[in-house]
C-alpha cells in the first residue's frame, strides 16, 4: 500500500508541478505587447527597471518551483513511516504551495504595474475600449466538437451501474455509490463547462475578422475535446470499478490502484489539448498584422479581475493561461469563494481532527465494573460484560472482506468502523503481526481486537470468561 501510495502521489505531485509551471510561466516574456500580464509599451520594454522586475520574479519562480519538486518528493518518503503525518504534512505543503504559486507572479504584476503608471506608459485612446466582432458573435455557440456527446458518457455511466445494482454485493453500497455520484458530477461539469466554451470564445484579437474566426474556433475545438477527454475518461474509470465489482462481486485494492492510474490519465487528457490549443493560438496571433491593443490592466491591477461594468461573472484568466477566473466586482463571485473557503477549511480541519489521534496510536483497554472500554485512534467501543453472547480467540482475522466505513487501515492496522460482508458492522483495534485476535460479540456489538503487549489479550480473555 504504502508503495503505491508513494508512487501515485510523486506523479500527481509533480503533474501538478508541471501544470502550474505551464500556467504560470507565460507571463515572464513579452507577449501581446504585455510583461507579467501588463501592458508596456514595445519602446519601454528592455528599459532596466522592466527587466529587473521581470528578471527578479522570474528568477523566484525558478527556484520557487525547483525547491517544490524537491519537497514534494521528499514528503512522499513520509509515507513509509507513518501515512497520518504523511497526509497532515502533505496538506500543509499543498496549501503553501498554492499560495507561493499565486502570491509570487502577482506580487511581480502589481510592481510592473505600479511602475507603468509611476511612468505614465498609459495610452488613453486604448482604455477600457470594448471592440466586438460580429461574426464572431454570430457563430458563439457554433462548434465542430458537440457538447452533446457528454450525454452518451452520462448515460453509459449509468448504465455500467445496472450490473452492479443486479448482481454486486450490497457490501460495498456506499462506497460505489460514492463513486458513480463523483463519476457523474464530473461528467455534468464538463458537460456544462463545454457549453460554456462554446459561447464565451468570441474574443477579439485583430481587425482582421477571419483571423479572429480561425483563433477562436481553434480554441473551441482544442478546449472541446478537453472537456470530451475529461468526461470520457473519467467514466472509462468509474465503468471499470462497476462492471468489475458487479460481475466479480469483489473490490480488491488493486482496482483502486487501476482506477486511480486512469483518473491520472484523464488529467494528461485534458491538460495535453489546452496546452496545444495555447501553442496553436500563439502560432495563429504570431501573424496577426492588424493586433487590437486594449489596455485594460486598471482592472487586473491587484492579479485579480474587478470591472463593475462587466456583467460576466466568469472570464478567462490573464494571469494563467488556458484558466478561468471571476469578476470580483459581482457579489455572486464573493459568495461562490466564500462558500468554496468555507467548505475547504471545514474539510481541512475535519482531516485534522481524523488524522491527530492516529499519528502515534496508543491502544487502551479497561475492564471496570462489568464495563469493557476498547479505545484507540479517536476511536471507543464500550460493552457491557453481561451482554457479551459469544468471546473467541483467533489467529487471525476472518476472511470476511472488511469494508471500512469509518475508520483508517494501513499495512500496520485496521483501526475503526468496519462492515464485514457476513459478519456486518464491526468495529477493528487491530494490529497487523500480532496475535490472538479477541473477538467479541454482544447484542448489537461486534468487536475485534488484540494488543502489541505480550499476554495482554489472553488475559483479557480469561477476565471475561469468568
Amino acid at each position: 500500500m504504502e508503495i503505491m501510495m508513494f508512487i501515485i502521489f510523486i506523479i500527481t505531485n509533480l503533474i501538478i508541478i508541471l501544470c502550474m509551471q505551464f500556467a504560470y510561466t507565460h507571463a515572464y516574456k513579452y507577449e501581446n505587447g504585455m510583461y507579467l500580464n501588463v501592458h508596456i509599451p514595445s519602446s519601454h520594454k528592455e528599459d532596466a527597471e522592466v527587466t529587473e522586475i521581470v528578471t527578479t520574479g522570474k528568477c523566484k519562480m525558478k527556484h520557487f518551483q525547483i525547491a517544490n519538486v524537491i519537497i514534494s518528493i521528499a514528503i512522499c518518503f513520509i509515507v513509509f513511516f507513518n501515512i497520518a503525518v504523511f497526509v497532515l504534512v502533505y496538506i500543509i505543503w499543498m496549501f503553501a504551495y498554492i499560495f507561493g504559486i499565486i502570491h509570487i507572479p502577482n506580487s511581480s504584476h502589481r510592481k510592473m504595474y505600479a511602475l507603468k503608471i509611476q511612468k505614465g506608459w498609459i495610452i488613453e485612446a486604448q482604455r477600457k475600449k470594448v471592440y466586438i466582432d460580429t461574426r464572431v458573435s454570430a457563430e458563439a455557440g457554433a462548434t465542430t466538437v458537440s457538447y452533446k456527446w457528454h450525454a452518451l458518457f452520462l448515460i453509459t455511466e449509468l448504465a455500467a451501474y445496472i450490473p452492479y445494482f443486479m448482481l454486486g454485493d450490497t457490501h460495498y453500497n456506499i462506497l460505489m455509490i460514492s463513486l458513480f455520484l463523483c463519476s457523474v458530477l464530473i461528467s455534468t461539469l464538463s458537460l456544462v463547462f463545454h457549453a460554456f466554451i462554446n459561447k464565451s470564445e468570441r474574443h477579439v484579437y485583430s481587425m482582421d475578422s477571419k483571423l479572429n474566426l480561425i483563433v477562436n474556433n481553434t480554441m473551441k475545438k482544442y478546449k472541446s475535446i478537453a472537456m470530451l477527454l475529461l468526461s470520457g475518461l473519467n467514466a472509462v474509470a468509474w465503468i471499470y470499478v462497476a462492471l468489475y465489482t458487479g460481475i466479480t462481486g469483489i473490490l480488491p485494492a488493486s482496482s483502486y490502484y487501476v482506477y486511480i492510474f486512469i483518473q491520472l490519465i484523464t488529467v494528461l487528457g485534458f491538460i495535453v489539448p489546452i496546452y496545444m490549443g495555447l501553442n496553436r493560438k500563439k502560432e495563429l496571433l504570431s501573424a496577426n498584422t492588424s493586433p487590437i491593443d486594449v489596455d485594460d490592466d486598471e482592472y487586473w491591477k491587484t492579479g485579480y479581475y474587478y470591472n463593475p461594468d462587466d456583467k460576466h461573472i466568469l472570464i478567462e484568466n490573464r494571469m494563467q493561461s488556458g484558466n478561468y477566473t471571476f469578476n470580483y466586482a459581482k457579489k455572486g463571485a464573493w459568495i461562490f469563494t466564500g462558500i468554496t473557503c468555507t467548505i475547504t477549511a471545514g474539510c481541512i480541519i475535519l482531516v485534522f481532527v481524523c488524522m491527530l489521534p492516529l499519528i502515534n496510536i496508543q491502544e487502551k483497554i479497561t475492564l471496570t465494573n462489568n464495563n469493557l472500554t476498547i479505545s484507540a485512534g479517536g476511536y471507543t467501543s464500550e460493552i457491557d460484560v453481561n451482554d457479551i453472547t459469544e468471546l473467541k480467540l483467533l489467529d487471525e482475522l476472518p476472511d470476511d472482506s472488511f469494508l471500512r466505513t469509518n475508520g483508517a487501515s494501513t499495512d500496520s492496522y485496521d483501526i475503526g468502523r468496519y462492515e464485514g460482508r457476513t459478519l456486518g458492522k464491526c468495529s477493528l483495534y487491530v494490529f497487523d503481526g500480532y496475535s490472538p485476535i479477541l473477538m467479541i460479540r454482544s447484542d448489537d456489538t461486534l468487536v475485534f481486537v488484540n494488543s502489541k503487549e505480550d499476554g495482554e489479550i489472553e488475559r483479557l480473555y480469561v477476565e471475561l470468561c469468568q
